[in-house]
């Protein structure tokens, strides 16, 4: 069996391919969208539905291959769920009609939702509560660079060849699907460090729910913001349009080097302890980009992007630890629905902006942040400072 250093760095090269290739349907839209008049798709909302696919792709499948993965009934292997992004995207540069770039899209959904649920509970199976948190942000950062990389990749390659240089996007993906074959493609179907688990310890499904709910609220507010983020900076803040554009890219870094912090930091003070200073951080950091102007506002998106992110891979972790036997459907869960909520925000907060304006519509979502603050005091799962003092004394 690979080392547990080497299988993560694999895992975390395949989260960034597959997460590569999720924004980049948006990033081409623009140049779809006269190509798809042509076809008679004048409707933004059918313009759309390519990338909502996409999403209600991965809110169904991901829960659901958890599931078959815990019951071992199917598990997708890590090269095939890579080769399949990687191909679905190459689609768009072969062709340019709307059907059947939704059934790629599609697949694109489907293959990003195999992957996910394998990938963490191999994680889950060689790690231990003392460094889990550690191997979870390390997952969780190489998804994330792949899906803040990929718009700028696109967009360059677009401008340089059009859409068959599109299929460049193939190598990346490929190269990664080849690498990963010679880790271990699927979770082993039981450790004996899950059967002692899954015997000795309770599921929490109540904390399992709120915890599920916490994180959707956290995901609706991040990404409700980043997809207004730049026309809010632009034009209600007084910040220049590239700079503005350059913000929301460090709002995401930040995020980033917030979960490199965070993870490891709730295997030393618990996973309870830093959500409660992240989500207290995440609404009082998104406050203040609407309390302030210019460079204040921008410091303080990047304080909110820094929280705001934090917590994803710490959630995954908690999720996984109140559900013994079901880390699988655990894991799909907790990252297919807020998912899909995020998803939920960027239309509900555009709508909201239509009648009342954007500024009003970004900034009452604090509300959201305010209440996963308040809904984690009163999430069921131990604080580990408190009992270590308990102990001493």
């Amino acid at each position: 069996m690979a080392k547990p250093a080497i299988r993560i760095a694999g895992l975390a090269a395949g989260h960034g391919a597959v997460d590569f290739y999720i924004p980049v349907i948006p990033a081409l839209l623009p140049s779809l969208i006269p190509l798809f008049a042509g076809q008679g798709i004048t409707s933004y909302a059918m313009t759309g539905l390519l990338f909502t696919t996409v999403t209600i792709m991965m809110v169904i499948f991901q829960p659901l291959t958890g599931l078959l993965i815990d019951k071992n009934r199917w598990t997708p292997s890590t090269t095939l769920s890579i080769i399949l992004c990687a191909v679905a995207v190459g689609a768009f540069g072969v062709t340019q009609n709307y059907w059947i770039l939704l059934l790629f899209a599609a697949i694109l959904g489907f293959a990003n939702s195999a992957y996910h649920p394998n990938a963490y509970r191999q994680i889950h199976q060689f790690t231990t509560n003392d460094n889990r948190g550690l191997f979870m942000s390390l997952m969780s950062v190489g998804g994330t660079f792949g899906y803040g990389a990929a718009p700028l990749a696109t967009g360059f390659l677009y401008a340089w060849g059009g859409f068959p240089a599109v299929l460049c996007l193939l190598i990346p993906g490929l190269l990664i699907a080849l690498i990963l074959l010679k880790l271990p493609q699927h979770p082993l179907k039981e450790t004996a460090a899950e059967a002692a688990e899954a015997a000795t310890t309770k599921p929490n499904y109540k904390g399992a729910a709120l915890m599920l709910g916490i994180s959707s609220l956290r995901s609706w507010v991040f990404y409700g913001f980043l997809a207004f983020g730049v026309e809010y900076l632009s034009g209600y803040a007084n910040v220049e349009y590239v700079l503005a554009t350059g913000v929301i890219s460090g709002m995401i870094f930040a995020g980033m080097f917030g979960t490199l912090l965070i993870g490891p930091l709730s295997d030393k003070i618990g996973r309870k302890e830093v959500m409660i200073i992240s989500y207290l951080g995440g609404a009082l950091g998104y406050a203040g980009i609407f309390l302030f102007s210019g460079i204040a506002s921008v410091i303080s998106l990047v304080v909110a992007g820094f929280f705001l992110m934090a917590t994803a891979s710490v959630e995954i972790a908690t999720v996984q630890e109140m559900m013994p036997g079901s880390v699988g459907f655990a894991s799909g869960v907790v990252i297919g629905i807020p998912q899909g909520m995020s998803a939920l925000s960027m239309v509900l907060i555009g709508v909201i902006a239509d009648f009342f304006g954007l500024p009003f519509s970004l900034s009452i979502q604090v509300i959201f942040m305010i209440a996963a603050f308040a809904a984690c005091l009163a999430l069921p799962y131990p604080l580990k400072l408190l009992k270590r003092r308990t102990l001493r004394v």
